[in-house]
C-alpha cells in the first residue's frame, strides 16, 4: 500500500470492464496502492487470443514500474532473437520480393537490423533485450498470478452503467445482475461497450486496409525451410503492396508468421460483421505472387484456416468521463505494425493506476481520470498514426519512401525512438502536475 489507504464509497470497488491484459495490469497497479477492485470478465475464464506478443523497452520498462514482480514473471517466459550479437537489434529487415530494378536484390536477401542506437543499456539494466516476445497466455498467467482469486467475476457480459445520485455507479449484465461500484475503467477491447458511454457512438474501430494471415510453425520445420538464422531471430520481410514477420515464441519452440497483404480496394470497407473469415493457402498465394518461394510455402503448410480483418481507434475524443475512464484497445486499439498494442496498454496500466493512487479518494477520481486522459490521448494516438504510416512503408506504397530502403530504415528508427524512450516517470510527473 502506498501511504493513506484509498478511501471510496463505504469500500465499493473500482469495477475494471475485462480481464484481458490490459485490465489484469490495471488492477495489479490499483491493488498494490491498496485499491479495491473487482474485475467482471465476459468469459467463463480468463484467456487470451492469439499468440506472440512483441514488447520494446518501452514496454518491459511499464511491466517494471506497476509492479517489478510482474517483470519477473515477464522473464520467465519471454524469447529473444536467438543470437547474441542481436541483443540490441529489434527487427532484421529482409527482401520479400525481388526488386523492381533490374540486376536488383532478390527475395530473400538482407535489407538492414533495426537496432536500439540510442540507449540500449536500459534494457541491459532490466534483464532483457530490445527485442523479446512471449506467448500471449504466458503472461496471463503471470498477472493472474500476481491477483487474489476473489477479485474476478466471470460470465458477467457488460451492457451499460448508471450513476446514482450519491455518485454511485451500477453495472448491468447480460445475465440481468447487477453489481456496484465507486468507478468504471472499461478494458474490454476494439469493441468496447463501456467507450459508447464515454465517447458515445461515433466513435467505432475502422478497418485499416490490411488482412493477417497466421501460420504457428514448430522449429524444427521453421529451420529447415528458412535456417536457423532466420527462424530463430526476428525478421520483417517487406514487399510491393505486403509484408511478412516471423518470431520465435515459447523458447524457440514456435515461430510465429504472419503475413499482411494491403487491401488494393480504394474504399477499404470491411462489409461483414465477423473480423474473422475463412481464409485458405490459395488465398495467401493469390496476395503474395512472387514473393520468397521457401517462405512462403513454410506459411502455407502451417496456415491457420481464417484470415483476420485489422482494424484501429483513430480519434480524438476523451477517454473519459465522469467516473467511467477508457484502456488500452477500447480506446485506442492500433494495427500491429509497431509491435506496440500491447505495450500501450501496459503503459497505460502504469500512469493510470499511479494517477488514482495520487489523489487517493474516489471524490477526487475524476481528476485523475482527466490527467490521464490528457498525456495518454496524445501519445496513443500518435501511435496508431504511425502503425499506419510504418506499415505503408514497408509495403513500398509510401510515394516519400517507396522501396528506398535507406529512407526506409530512416523512418522506421524515427517511428520506434519516439516509440521506445519515452519517459514513463516524467510523463507521470506531467500528468500530477495537472492534478
Amino acid at each position: 500500500m502506498n501511504g493513506t489507504a484509498f478511501k471510496n464509497h463505504a469500500q465499493l470497488p473500482i469495477a475494471i470492464v475485462g480481464g484481458g491484459l490490459g485490465g489484469l495490469a490495471l488492477a495489479v497497479g490499483l491493488l498494490k496502492h491498496g485499491i479495491h477492485v473487482h474485475i467482471y470478465e465476459a468469459a467463463e475464464a480468463f484467456s487470451e487470443i492469439g499468440a506472440g506478443v512483441a514488447f520494446g523497452i518501452n514496454s518491459i520498462t511499464a511491466l517494471h514500474l506497476i509492479d517489478p514482480k510482474l517483470l519477473e514473471g515477464y522473464k520467465k517466459h519471454a524469447t529473444f532473437n536467438a543470437d547474441a550479437d542481436r541483443a540490441s537489434t529489434f527487427m532484421s529487415f529482409r527482401w520479400g520480393t525481388d526488386e523492381s530494378r533490374p540486376g536488383g536484390h532478390r527475395g530473400g536477401d538482407a535489407m538492414f537490423d533495426l537496432n536500439d542506437e540510442w540507449h540500449p543499456e536500459r534494457v541491459k539494466a532490466l534483464g532483457v533485450r530490445t527485442r523479446s516476445c512471449i506467448h500471449r497466455a504466458r503472461l496471463l498467467d503471470e498477472l493472474v498470478a500476481l491477483l487474489p482469486t476473489d477479485v474476478t467475476s466471470f460470465k458477467k457480459s457488460f451492457v451499460t452503467a448508471d450513476q446514482q445520485e450519491d455518485g454511485t455507479l451500477v453495472l448491468w449484465f447480460a445475465d440481468g445482475t447487477t453489481a456496484s461500484a465507486s468507478a468504471v475503467i472499461g478494458c474490454d477491447g476494439i469493441k468496447s461497450k463501456v467507450r459508447e458511454l464515454v465517447c458515445g457512438t461515433g466513435v467505432s474501430a475502422t478497418y485499416a486496409g490490411e488482412v493477417a494471415y497466421r501460420a504457428m510453425v514448430p522449429k524444427v520445420d521453421a529451420e529447415k525451410a528458412l535456417g536457423a538464422n532466420l527462424a530463430f531471430n526476428g525478421t520483417i520481410y517487406c514487399g510491393y503492396g505486403g509484408y511478412i514477420v516471423t518470431y520465435p515464441i515459447e523458447n524457440c519452440d514456435f515461430v510465429n508468421m504472419v503475413a499482411i497483404p494491403h487491401d488494393p480496394g480504394k474504399t477499404w470497407v470491411w462489409d461483414r460483421d465477423d473480423w474473422t473469415v475463412p481464409a485458405t493457402s490459395t488465398d495467401l498465394r493469390d496476395s503474395f505472387v512472387g514473393w520468397h518461394l521457401p517462405l512462403i510455402n513454410i506459411i502455407c503448410d502451417h496456415l491457420l484456416p481464417g484470415k483476420w480483418a485489422l482494424f484501429d481507434l483513430r480519434h480524438d475524443a476523451q477517454y473519459c468521463k465522469g467516473k467511467i475512464c477508457l484502456l488500452g484497445d477500447s480506446v485506442h486499439a492500433t494495427t500491429p505494425h509497431l509491435g506496440a498494442g500491447a505495450g500501450m496498454a501496459m503503459e497505460d496500466a502504469y500512469i493510470l493506476s499511479q494517477l488514482i493512487a495520487s489523489v487517493r479518494s474516489i471524490t477526487h477520481i475524476e481528476k485523475a481520470f482527466r490527467a490521464y486522459d490528457a498525456v495518454r490521448r496524445p501519445r496513443t494516438q500518435t501511435c496508431i498514426e504511425r502503425s499506419r504510416n510504418a506499415a505503408m512503408a514497408m509495403d513500398f506504397l509510401e510515394p516519400d519512401i517507396a522501396d528506398n530502403i535507406c529512407a526506409l530504415k530512416k523512418a522506421l528508427q524515427t517511428s520506434y525512438r519516439w516509440l521506445w524512450h519515452e519517459d514513463l516517470e516524467a510523463q507521470l510527473c506531467s500528468a500530477k502536475e495537472l492534478i
